[in-house]
């Protein structure tokens, strides 16, 4: 019973403490809500001023673009000579011909060029000469005209030679549209230098007017207040109230920066926006961030309790997944420990049945190859129909007994009594040579062998047979397109690492799972037996190595071998200068035949000598 009362008053006290943090949340929220608008006021500015900032480097890049444009071509000598022929003959027509014809035309904000002599306009660019003068250069040399028309220009002064001038107006309608455009959410007033104009977007376009112009409440209050910020040139802000087109009431926020703090230094900048659309999503937000803020309170509570009503249920549930899991892990083994068996029993039966009848079968291979060959020195000369049949039923038997021979051998061991330490560059460079004569013209093998001296424990036969099985297959995927064949040598700890790269057509992943299976080919029926790889796996596994593969189609392929060393470093000459060169092409006699055959009645004899 007092267990059960003192669990009770922990409840209670717990209970009370979440009330209390609640309360204070909630009491902590209204209370930034006080703060909220004087931030969010403090915000604003800053993203009017940001705003602001971007129309005014707009602004600077537009008139230094036009003034180093103006620059250049009021620099040509074209000009001067023009100027010198006016003022020989009086007459303008040519100076007009060619200023007319200037680079400053290319500008969208270019309005017209004017052409003084002690300040009296003697030629312009349009014709026209209803220009006049409202303000003095400023020290950038940018002034205010104006023509007949009422239309003000900003002007670009520069004084030349003999009380020439040249004045370039800039068109300040497209000033405006070009480097501060329009927006519906927020309106940009400038307001020259001194003070003159005003510059803001209308309903149609961007308007100009005086300064002491009448203008709706709107504007009027917004230059009224831009004109106060350039008169004390200072930044600053206010709120007023206004209404909007259709008559409805809101709070503006004005923000002006006087020409003395823009970067372009000609126009004071003033930025127009409703502040209540842009309070107003914060308000909500942080509305909403305090209401589904108790949600995500009371939801967290409530999934603590869900989590401490199913520990329990876990708890049992984890001990019978830990169960299964474990005979899972037990039952992959054992599958992958049978297809093991199953792999090598089918090598097996290779090796049982290939040693059952090689031998016969050999023995059925050699006469036809002999009585072929000593069948076709016995045609006349001109029997070349005959001679050609009897070769094929030759290669065909070579190409039998080859297969044969491929086949004892993929299920030989090897016997570590015939094993020697032998030196694997050399043997890998005689390998090579024997390789050169099946070597497509297309194909460049280049080798690069840094094991001088180095000696593994193997057979070398065995080791030969690898490099020429691979080496084969290399030539043969670099057949059709050519490519190079790279073999090296290194030394890598305690072991040695052959490596052989080539360029050919390269291997997808489902036919690299399967190289060093036995039978399986991918070249066409009767140009392969499948058996090449095998051997290979074979005889790296024999002398306690490992093979790796990498391969992509189209990318080529490289296979590297490692054959644990054995015996100390021996001196030897290097292959090629620097250990690296290229093979001969030199082939194989004709008499390779004859040769052969010889060869194999020596081997019938000695067989039959050991027999009887």
């Amino acid at each position: 019973m007092k267990k059960k009362t003192a669990g009770r008053e922990w409840f209670i006290i717990a209970l009370a403490v979440a009330v209390l943090c609640v309360a204070l949340g909630i009491n902590g929220v209204w209370r930034s809500f006080e703060r909220f608008d004087s931030s969010i006021l403090s915000e604003k500015d800053t993203q009017l001023y940001s705003l602001m900032r971007s129309g005014d480097i707009n602004l600077e890049n537009s008139i230094n673009a036009i003034q180093r444009e103006a620059e250049t071509f009021l620099g040509r000598e074209r000009l001067r000579t023009e100027i010198a022929n006016w003022k020989e003959s009086g007459d303008t027509a040519g100076l007009r011909t060619y200023i007319s014809n200037n680079t400053l035309a290319t500008n969208p904000i270019y309005a017209d060029l004017v052409v003084s002599h002690k300040d009296k306009i003697i030629c312009t660019e349009s014709g026209s000469k209803s220009y006049s003068q409202v303000t003095g250069s400023d020290s950038n040399g940018m002034s205010l005209w104006k023509d007949d028309n009422g239309t003000y220009y900003m002007a670009w002064h520069q004084e030349a030679p003999g009380n020439i001038t040249y004045d370039v107006l800039i068109d300040l309608l497209r000033l405006y549209s070009m480097a501060i455009g329009k927006s519906n959410d927020r309106e940009i007033m400038l307001l020259d230098a001194s003070s003159v104009l005003v510059m803001t977007a209308g309903p149609d376009g961007p308007i100009i007017m005086e300064t002491d112009a009448e203008a709706d409440g709107r504007i009027s209050n917004f230059r009224d207040f831009m004109m106060s910020c350039q008169k004390e040139g200072i930044a600053d802000g206010i709120s007023v109230d206004t209404t909007d087109e259709a008559g409805n009431p809101y709070t503006a926020r004005m923000v002006a920066l006087p020409s003395g703090n823009t970067v372009n230094g000609e126009f004071a900048m003033g930025i127009f926006a409703n502040y209540e659309e842009a309070i107003a999503p914060s308000r909500k937000a942080a509305e909403e961030i305090l209401f589904y803020g108790g949600l995500a309170v009371i939801g967290v509570a409530g999934l603590l309790l869900l989590l401490i009503l199913m520990r329990r249920a876990n708890a049992a549930s984890s001990a019978e997944l830990r169960v299964l899991k474990k005979k899972n892990e037990t039952m992959e083994e054992i599958n992958q420990k049978m297809q093991a068996l199953a792999h090598h029993q089918r090598l097996e039966t290779i090796g049982t049945m290939t040693a059952s009848i090689a031998h016969d079968f050999n023995n059925l291979l050699t006469p036809i190859m002999g009585y072929s060959i000593m069948t076709m020195e016995m045609l006349p000369a001109d029997a070349t129909d005959l001679q050609d049949n009897l070769m094929e039923i030759y290669d065909a038997s070579v190409k039998a007994k080859d297969i044969v021979t491929r086949l004892a051998e993929l299920t030989k061991k090897g016997n570590e009594e015939s094993f020697r330490e032998i030196e694997v560059d050399e043997v890998i460079q005689s390998a090579l040579k024997v390789t050169l004569p099946a070597k497509p013209k297309e194909v460049e093998v280049k080798a690069n062998f840094n094991a001088e001296g180095e000696k593994i424990k193997a057979d070398s036969t065995q080791i030969s047979q690898l490099v020429m099985n691979i080496v084969l297959n290399a030539y043969d995927a670099m057949r059709e397109n050519g490519g190079t064949l790279l073999v090296s040598t290194r030394i890598s700890g305690e072991e040695v690492v052959i490596r052989f790269k080539d360029n050919g057509c390269g291997m997808d992943t489902e036919t690299m799972s399967r190289i060093f299976d036995p039978f399986y080919t991918t070249k066409e029926s009767g140009k392969g037996t499948g058996l090449g790889l095998a051997i290979v796996a074979q005889i790296v596994e024999t002398h306690g190595g490992k093979i790796y593969v990498d391969s992509e189609p189209g990318e080529g392929t490289e296979f590297r071998v490692y054959i644990p060393l054995a015996g100390a470093a021996m001196e030897s000459l290097a292959w090629g200068p620097g250990g690296e060169g290229k093979f001969d092409t030199k082939r194989y006699s004709v008499s390779l035949i004859r040769k052969e055959l010889a060869r194999i009645q020596a081997e019938k004899e000695e067989e039959n000598r050991v027999q009887n």
